[in-house]
């Protein structure tokens, strides 16, 4: 596809804005592959069961980034507004389960049980929800050792998106119309970048939240977006801009992790 890409340089410190031609999205669920066999990035992708309150369980992805630090969507950890918990207003998760380059229920590289503390463990937008913003929907979680990392072997690089010269995204994620555990891959060049988040033609499912949105790039993997949800005709993630990658950045220092 040919795209003519134009860089727009916001003012005052927000999110970097990138603009092109208007993006027409039919997200076909046959494209994608599911992941059979032990695999980068697949590794360095969890399938997440996320529990909140006394007996609410969610289900989502999420991915590291860092030896001690896992990037996932907002809504996945955050305070929920409509959780079946008890007090069912504004109930976080408590408790992570994480499955790293799961396969299948009982296939995976490591499995790693955390407990989430606000502001210590666990870090998302204050009152992300409230307006629904795309470009809040974004959370850390930090892991208590780099036991997962020593298993897993890597993780994905991170670092601004400074550019609209991309060519090909990927996500990797557990789409809720499969089993449990497994995870499948897709890829596209028809996206659009705007400002703070990015949106794609990738077919996505609820457990697909906090996937990776990710390219390939000099025999590495790096993240460059967080699926959050859908957009219109599209589906959607936070965009890994300046303004996002420093807040990642400033929560791991309040954590005591340089990332």
């Amino acid at each position: 596809m040919i795209r003519i890409i134009v860089f727009v340089a916001l003012l005052c410190g927000g999110h970097t804005a990138f603009t092109q031609n208007e993006l027409a999205c039919q997200p076909d669920p046959t494209k994608r592959v599911q992941i059979l066999q032990k695999q980068l990035p697949n590794d360095y992708t969890c399938y997440m069961k996320l529990e909140r309150g006394w007996w609410s369980i969610n289900l989502g992805t999420g991915m590291l980034i860092h030896p001690r630090v896992i990037l996932t969507a907002g809504h996945n950890t955050a305070f929920f507004l409509f959780s079946k918990s008890f007090p069912f207003v504004f109930s976080k998760v408590k408790k992570a389960t994480l499955y790293m380059g799961s396969i299948a229920e009982e296939e995976y590289t490591i499995k790693k049980v955390v407990g989430l503390k606000k502001n210590r463990s666990s870090f998302f937008k204050k009152g992300y929800w409230a307006n629904a913003k795309i470009t809040r929907d974004f959370a850390v979680i930090i892991l208590p050792d780099d036991s997962v990392y020593q298993s897993v072997k890597g993780h994905y690089q991170i670092a601004p998106v400074v550019s609209a010269d991309l060519k090909l995204i990927h996500i990797t994620g557990s789409p809720r119309d499969k089993d449990e555990h497994t995870m499948w891959t897709s890829e596209t060049d028809n996206f659009q970048i705007e400002n703070g988040f990015i949106r794609y033609d990738l077919y996505t499912e609820q457990r697909n939240s906090g996937s990776p949105i990710w390219i390939e790039e000099d025999k590495t993997y790096r993240v460059i977006g967080v699926h959050s949800r859908g957009y219109g005709d599209c589906n959607a993630g936070v965009l890994i801009d300046k303004v996002t990658f420093d807040e990642i950045q400033k929560w791991c220092k309040e954590a005591g992790i340089s990332l």
